[in-house]
């Protein structure tokens, strides 16, 4: 998946974008708001489906060495959390769906791209 179809589907905002946004493709998604689960995922470059608006989830993203992280659920986004991410180059997205939403749609587009 690429980040501009991530975008369209979850109907999410740019927050921030690492350098290698427009290149890079998602191959798996992680949805947890338990970054000690995300931890324990072997998952190459997840994309991360989050309500968890924190600095830890940015912090994890960059441990996990993610593509991304969504937040969903709307929830409010400290200045702090998108500027954490800008300093990790990695590419945040915020949108008002739900996780298990998010899921569905990511699942469907995934389908969609290998068939």
């Amino acid at each position: 998946m690429k980040f501009s179809d991530i975008v369209d589907t979850l109907s999410a905002r740019v927050i921030t974008k690492s350098s290698a946004h427009d290149e890079c493709g998602v191959e798996s998604v992680i949805v947890s708001d338990l970054m000690s689960d995300v931890l324990m995922m072997e998952k190459p470059a997840p994309l991360i489906v989050s309500s968890l608006s924190s600095d830890q989830t940015i912090r994890t993203a960059s441990m996990v060495d993610a593509s991304g992280v969504v937040i969903a659920q709307n929830k409010p986004l400290p200045d702090k959390v998108a500027k954490l991410a800008q300093e990790l180059d990695i590419s945040l997205l915020h949108t008002h769906l739900e996780k298990f939403e998010c899921c569905v749609l990511l699942g469907k587009l995934m389908d969609k791209e290998n068939s």
